[in-house]
C-alpha cells in the first residue's frame, strides 16, 4: 500500500486501485484526528465511548483529505454477519450488514475495523464496487464470495474483471485462535492451509490474509489482481488500532471506496 499524508491525516491506498482515475479509495490509520488517550487520534467509531463530536470531526477530516463530503460516507452496522447490502443512495441504512456494494457514483461505501480484514473490490468494466468487513466469522462464512455473487446478479459483474485489495488487519504471526475456530474452518474449506500450531499449546495462528485471498481466487478473481497489504494492526500500535492488542479498549479504522 502507498502512504498519503494530507491535512495531517495519514491514509493508505492500494497501488492497484490507485491507477484508476474514476475511483477514490482509502484505508485509514489512527493518525491525524481529534480523539485522545487510548483513542488517539483518528478514531472513526461511534461505539467505543468516544465523544460524538470527536468522531464527527474525525470523519470530516477524513472526508476533507479525500476531497469528498462527510455525507458521502455510507457505513453499515456491522455484526460479523455474512449479509451484503446494495446501496441505492447515501441515506440508506444497513443494520446487521457487513458488506456493501453499489454502482452509483458519489457514494463512499465503507467498513470499520480494529483487527478484522477490510476488503475492497472494483469492477472497472461494469463500474461497480464493494466494501467488505471480514473477521474470522465473516471469512468462514465467505462473505466476500457472497458480495461478488451479488455484484454478478445486480450489475452483471464478471469476477475475472474484478480488482481487489485486502487491507490492514491482524497478521498471521500473532492472531492466535482456539481449536473450535480451526474446526469451523476445516468444515467450510476443502483446502485449508491457514493454520500454524502454537508450540506446547492447543492453539493455532490463523492467517486471515491467506484465507480471504483464497476465497477471492475461488470466486474467480485472478491472483495478479489481488493486492494484500500485509500490514498487521496488532503489531503496529503507532499506526493502527487493534482490539486484540488493546483488550477491546480501542478505536476504529475505516476502509472505503467511491466511484466518481
Amino acid at each position: 500500500m502507498i502512504e498519503h499524508n494530507i491535512y495531517n491525516i495519514k491514509i493508505l491506498k492500494f497501488s492497484n486501485l490507485q491507477k484508476h482515475e474514476n475511483l477514490i479509495h482509502y484505508s485509514s490509520t489512527r493518525m491525524g484526528g481529534s480523539s485522545v488517550d487510548h483513542l488517539t487520534s483518528l478514531n472513526l467509531g461511534y461505539t467505543v465511548k468516544d465523544k460524538t463530536s470527536n468522531v464527527t470531526n474525525n470523519l470530516k477530516l477524513l472526508a476533507q483529505s479525500l476531497q469528498i463530503d462527510k455525507s458521502d460516507f455510507v457505513f453499515p452496522k456491522q455484526t460479523h454477519s455474512a449479509n451484503v447490502g446494495i446501496v441505492r443512495s447515501s441515506i440508506d441504512i444497513f443494520p446487521d450488514t457487513d458488506a456493501l456494494i453499489t454502482n452509483i457514483p458519489g457514494i463512499c461505501i465503507s467498513v470499520r475495523t480494529a483487527d478484522c480484514v477490510p476488503i475492497l473490490l472494483f469492477d472497472p468494466v461494469k463500474k461497480a464496487i464493494a466494501a467488505i468487513h471480514s473477521g474470522w466469522k465473516g471469512t468462514v462464512q465467505k462473505i466476500s464470495q457472497k458480495a461478488i455473487e451479488l455484484m454478478q446478479n445486480e450489475f452483471g459483474t464478471n469476477s475475472s474483471d474484478l480488482i481487489a485489495g485486502i487491507g490492514p488487519s491482524i497478521g498471521p504471526k500473532v492472531y492466535e485462535v482456539g481449536p473450535e475456530v480451526a474446526d469451523v474452518f476445516n468444515e467450510k474449506f476443502i483446502q485449508n492451509h491457514f493454520f500454524t500450531p502454537v508450540k506446547d499449546s492447543n492453539k493455532y495462528l490463523l492467517d486471515l490474509w491467506k484465507a480471504n485471498k483464497q476465497i477471492l481466487m475461488e470466486s474467480g478473481i485472478f491472483e495478479g489482481k489481488i493486492e494484500v497489504a500485509e500490514m498487521c494492526t496488532y503489531s503496529n500500535s503507532e499506526m493502527f488500532f487493534s482490539a486484540r492488542r488493546d483488550n477491546g479498549k480501542t478505536g476504529r479504522l475505516a476502509t472505503g471506496i467511491m466511484l466518481l
